[in-house]
């Protein structure tokens, strides 16, 4: 193992906080992803209750108490849970949804590790997402699944991570552009509209179909 020095032009009394990722002034810097190492990290806080209503201030990613975590695999749809202090692995090729927050399936190439972390304090509870960084043949998938059988309706692939958000808005209004995106053609079942994890970006239709799934 391999160690090094770490230096710094500041007091350590000065910089300590920013130190701590939960920190109020330094947890907005992952609100998105962000680069540690060979991974990328995210954090969300949950912010409300129950999904917000258009207009209604919330964090760009917020996470509502109601919200459930679904993941697809061999034996079909299952339910998530999130287990203060333990550790969660998606694994990489796995759909998973989670509710009010992202309107698709994300599949990514990489295993995600999940760990909640209860409230502490004054600081709401936070969700850890840690992930290896996809590189140039790592692949996004936004995906949709018919919400009764199962059967795949759509999907979009990205490799360019470092666009992610920008891929992901764009799958989503490109699914909702047209109403058979939405249709089983399996079942004939007309499944709701996409929407991006960045609530900002909502359209009045978008933050409808927020709070139904």
């Amino acid at each position: 193992m391999l160690y090094s020095d770490v230096y710094v032009d500041e007091p350590l009394d000065k910089i300590v906080k920013d130190w701590d990722f939960l920190n109020e002034k330094v947890i907005k810097k992952f609100y998105g992803f962000k680069d540690i190492g060979d991974n990328v990290v995210g954090i969300r806080s949950i912010e409300t209750e129950k999904p917000p209503e258009l207009g209604q201030k919330a964090a760009p990613v917020a996470l509502p108490a109601i919200r459930k975590n679904f993941e697809i695999g061999p034996k079909g749809l299952i339910e998530v849970p999130r287990i203060p202090f333990s550790a969660h692995i998606t694994r990489a090729g796995t759909p998973h949804h989670t509710q009010h927050v992202f309107g698709y399936w994300h599949i990514n190439d990489k295993d995600e590790i999940i760990i909640p972390l209860p409230p502490e304090g004054g600081r709401p509870g936070r969700i850890l997402i840690i992930m290896g960084r996809p590189n140039g043949e790592e692949a996004d998938r936004f995906a949709w699944y018919c919400e009764e059988c199962l059967s795949l309706l759509y999907m979009i692939e990205s490799t360019d991570f470092d666009a992610f958000w920008a891929a992901e808005l764009a799958a989503i209004r490109d699914y909702n552009s047209d109403p058979a995106h939405q249709l089983c053609s399996n079942c004939g079942h007309q499944n709701p509209l996409g929407y991006t994890a960045m609530q900002s970006a909502d359209k009045p239709e978008e933050r409808a179909a927020r709070l139904v799934w």
